[in-house]
């Protein structure tokens, strides 16, 4: 079946597999099944046009893997390579810097990829996954109403432009500024990158797998898909042990 959309000066709506309706007056987002829309209704409906072709989303998916993986086979390379410059103040100062510029850039690449799509984002902001995580985030409601290819985009991009800049900046740094302290900085942020990817705790790779399987996360725990709970549930399982350790260290 193809995308449709409607639009009228109360609701915007998306169908593909699902009905998915943003409520323009409240800011509330609904998904309901194809069988809530009568033929008539249908008949309003226009084709969506998405702005990527099938061809660039399978590139961008697959560039973003080939960055991924090559920059986690160098990450392992580096492992044994670690010096004494862990010590030192001023690499530390250069970490935190690469890591507050990079979180910047991976929240705008997440803004930037929705506003591309027609869209807008609703809030930035802190929060504690889990209650235990720190991290970072950009609310993007409005992804419910992309075509499936267009959201994976969105939620994957943050990571693109990371992975991208890092890279590159880290091959530049190894053949011209070779900078221990750089390089330090690439494997702890490369490091924080891959609980990204990995598809638990609310990371992008989450996100990006819900998207993938046309699943969404409700607010009510008992209502979700099987694979949303058992997601849920190691994550819940992660956040008690961290806490657990946490705990036990500052009291030793």
């Amino acid at each position: 079946m193809k995308i449709l959309q409607y639009e009228d000066e109360d609701y915007k709506i998306l169908v593909q597999e699902n009905v998915f309706i943003k409520d323009k007056k409240s800011g509330e987002y609904y998904k309901n099944s194809l069988d809530s829309l009568t033929n008539e209704q249908l008949s309003k409906f226009k084709i969506y046009k998405e702005r990527v072709s099938l061809k660039f989303f399978y590139l961008f998916f697959f560039f973003t893997a080939v960055m991924v993986i090559g920059n986690y086979i160098y990450l392992i390379k580096l492992q044994n390579e670690l010096s004494s410059i862990i010590h030192d103040l001023k690499a530390w100062i250069i970490i935190g810097i690469y890591f507050l510029v990079n979180i910047v850039l991976h929240e705008m690449g997440h803004i930037y990829s929705l506003r591309f799509f027609g869209k807008n984002y609703d809030r930035l902001g802190f929060k504690l996954n889990f209650y235990v995580f720190p991290a970072f985030y950009v609310q993007l409601n409005e992804t419910y109403i992309l075509s499936r290819n267009e959201k994976i985009i969105v939620h994957l991009f943050g990571l693109f432009i990371n992975y991208l800049g890092i890279n590159i900046l880290e091959i530049v740094n190894h053949f011209t500024i070779s900078s221990e302290a750089l390089t330090l900085a690439f494997m702890f942020f490369s490091s924080t990158l891959i609980w990204n990817v990995i598809p638990i705790l609310n990371s992008d790779g989450y996100k990006v797998l819900l998207a993938f399987l046309n699943l969404d996360e409700y607010s009510s725990f008992k209502t979700n898909h099987w694979i949303v709970l058992s997601i849920q549930s190691i994550g819940i399982i992660l956040a008690l042990n961290s806490a657990i350790h946490w705990i036990i260290f500052f009291l030793n």
